[in-house]
C-alpha cells in the first residue's frame, strides 16, 4: 500500500465535496449538505477560510481531513480545528485517518499550536474509539451551541424571540429553542 497525504488544490474542489457528501451520508445527514463545487472553491482555495489534506492510497483518493486556525484567548495563540476526517470505508483499518492526524498534529506543531480540537459525534462509537487510542479526551465539561441562519438573522437584527432550529442532531436532547 503507497500512501501519500497531499494539500488538496484547487481542482480538487469536486472532490472534496464528494468526501462531504460521503461522510453527510455516512452521519445520516445527507440533506444538509448545501454547498457546491463553486463555493468549495471560493471559500476554500481563493478566500482561504480552511484547509484540506487528502490521502491517496496507490494514487486513489482514500481519505480527506478539513481544517483552520482557531484562536485561543487562554493559550495566547493560535490552535488548529479539525472540522472532518473521514476515510472512506475501503480504506479504513489501514492506518490512514492516524497518518492524518499524524501529519495535522505536524503542522500544528509547525504554526506554534497548544492544542487540535475538533468534535465527535456522540453515536460514533469507532471515532471515539480511534481517537482516545491516539491520545485525546472528550471534553465533558462543554456543550456545542449552534445558531442556524434564521437565528444569526433574527439575533442581528434585534429580534429576540423564540426562533426554532429546523436542524435537530440526532441524540439531541434540544427541542430547537434558540433563547
Amino acid at each position: 500500500m503507497d500512501l501519500h497525504i497531499r494539500e488538496a488544490n484547487i481542482s480538487d474542489s469536486a472532490l472534496v465535496l464528494s468526501f462531504i457528501k460521503e461522510l453527510a451520508e455516512f452521519e445520516g445527514m445527507e440533506k444538509e449538505v448545501t454547498t457546491t463545487e463553486a463555493e468549495l472553491r471560493e471559500s476554500l482555495f481563493q478566500k482561504r477560510q480552511a484547509n484540506v489534506l487528502i490521502a491517496e492510497v496507490d494514487g486513489n483518493p482514500a481519505a480527506f481531513a478539513l481544517f483552520y486556525p482557531v484562536y485561543s484567548t487562554f493559550s495566547g495563540r493560535q490552535n488548529l480545528f479539525l472540522e472532518d476526517l473521514f476515510v472512506k470505508e475501503e480504506y479504513r483499518g489501514k492506518g490512514i485517518g492516524k497518518a492524518l492526524m499524524k501529519q495535522l498534529a505536524k503542522k500544528a506543531l509547525q504554526m506554534g499550536a497548544k492544542r487540535l480540537d475538533w468534535y465527535v459525534l456522540e453515536n460514533n462509537k469507532s471515532g471515539s474509539k480511534f481517537y482516545n487510542k491516539l491520545g485525546a479526551v472528550p471534553l465533558l465539561d462543554r456543550r456545542t451551541y449552534r445558531m442556524n441562519a434564521k437565528s444569526l438573522e433574527s439575533l442581528a437584527n434585534g429580534v429576540m424571540t423564540n426562533v426554532k432550529n429546523k436542524f435537530i442532531p440526532s441524540g439531541s436532547t434540544d427541542k430547537g429553542n434558540s433563547n
